[in-house]
């Protein structure tokens, strides 16, 4: 990690008699950690996997057909073609960058004025940094940790900026991981 200092000016608006206005200098450390990660663990399906799906789909909107609700079924249908198209697609590479100014997820930033806190989940088979959003409609961003990355010098970078929180996956992530997506 290479270190460079830029430097910071603070004016400070308090003024005494006689005195001019004070500048102060305070070095800052740069830092700058990257790496790229797949955006979930991809799972090979067998025709199988595809076969009981669309059996257990179909069945499902007969079912709902049957009960008088044609827009359940339909929507059944269209949910598990979309289900299969994505369980099918290999995950795309996202390049992650952890500055002083903030986060970046592909081309997403998260300044860490929008950051409450993080984790750094080692103890799942699929590390990850867990971050604390203060947005209402997505609380928790997950960010996946490449194999290449220190976690030590991560978490004295992070911690710089944020404090350390412990924060669980949310079920449906959970559910989604079982289910392999």
């Amino acid at each position: 990690m290479r270190t460079e200092y830029k430097s910071i000016s603070i004016i400070l608006e308090y003024r005494r008699e006689g005195y001019d206005t004070i500048l102060v200098s305070m070095p800052q450390p740069s830092f700058k950690i990257e790496w790229d990660a797949h955006e979930y663990e991809h799972k090979e399906r067998s025709p199988d996997w595809f076969w009981a799906v669309g059996i257990i789909s179909v069945s499902l909107a007969i079912a709902a057909v049957i009960f008088g609700n044609i827009i359940l079924g339909i929507l059944i249908l269209i949910s598990v073609f979309t289900l299969s198209l994505f369980a099918s697609r290999p995950p795309s590479t996202l390049h992650v960058t952890i500055d002083e100014k903030g986060i970046s997820r592909g081309k997403v930033r998260y300044p860490y004025q929008t950051l409450q806190s993080f984790w750094i989940d080692t103890e799942h088979p699929h590390k990850k940094i867990i971050l604390r959003s203060e947005k209402l409609l997505m609380p928790l961003v997950i960010v996946p940790l490449g194999n290449e990355v220190d976690v030590e010098q991560l978490y004295g970078s992070l911690s710089q900026f944020l404090p350390e929180e412990f924060h669980s996956l949310p079920l449906i992530e959970r559910i989604l991981e079982y289910l392999g997506f």
